[in-house]
C-alpha cells in the first residue's frame, strides 16, 4: 500500500492534498455507516434452530438473546410460548438475556417497549429433526 502511495505521489504535483481528501472521505463514509447501523433496532438469536431428534418431540437449547435499540427507554422481552414477558429493562438501550428453551414448534422472541403492543424487533428460533414423522403408520399390516 505504501509503496502505491509513494508511486502514485510521484506522478503528480498534488498528493498531499489529495491524500488528506481521500482519507477525509473515508473518515465520513465509515461514520456515516456506523451511525446508519444505530439507528435500526436489533434483535439477536443465538443458536437459531432447536434440534430434537424425532419431528414433533420437544427440543431443549440453551438460547441467547441480545438486543439494541437507538434510543433508551423501558423495554421488554416476550416469547410465543407465553403472555407474560420473560423480562424486561428499565432506562436502558440494550440488553442480554439467557434461558433454556423447551419447544416442540418455532418460538418467536418479540421486543416492545414498555406498555405498548407495538413490536420493535422479532426474531425467531427455528424446529429442526433429525428423524421426519413417516407418513406411513408403524403398526400397518405387511403380508411380506
Amino acid at each position: 500500500m505504501n509503496f502505491l502511495i509513494k508511486k502514485w505521489c510521484s506522478i503528480t504535483t498534488n498528493c498531499p492534498l489529495i491524500l488528506r481528501i481521500v482519507i477525509t472521505m473515508l473518515g465520513l463514509l465509515l461514520s456515516f455507516n456506523s451511525k446508519a447501523d444505530s439507528t435500526v433496532p436489533m434483535l439477536k438469536l443465538s443458536p437459531k434452530q432447536c434440534i430434537a431428534l424425532h419431528q414433533g418431540k420437544k427440543c431443549y437449547v440453551d438460547i441467547e438473546l441480545q438486543w439494541r435499540t437507538p434510543e433508551i427507554g423501558d423495554y421488554c422481552l416476550f416469547s410465543s410460548q407465553q403472555r407474560s414477558p420473560l423480562t424486561c429493562w428499565q432506562q436502558d438501550d440494550k440488553g442480554e438475556f439467557k434461558k433454556e428453551i423447551v419447544a416442540n414448534q418455532n418460538v418467536i422472541f418479540i421486543l416492545k417497549a414498555h406498555g405498548s403492543n407495538k413490536s420493535i424487533a422479532t426474531v425467531e428460533l427455528e424446529m429442526a429433526w433429525v428423524y421426519k414423522k413417516n407418513s406411513r403408520s408403524r403398526s400397518s399390516w405387511r403380508i411380506f
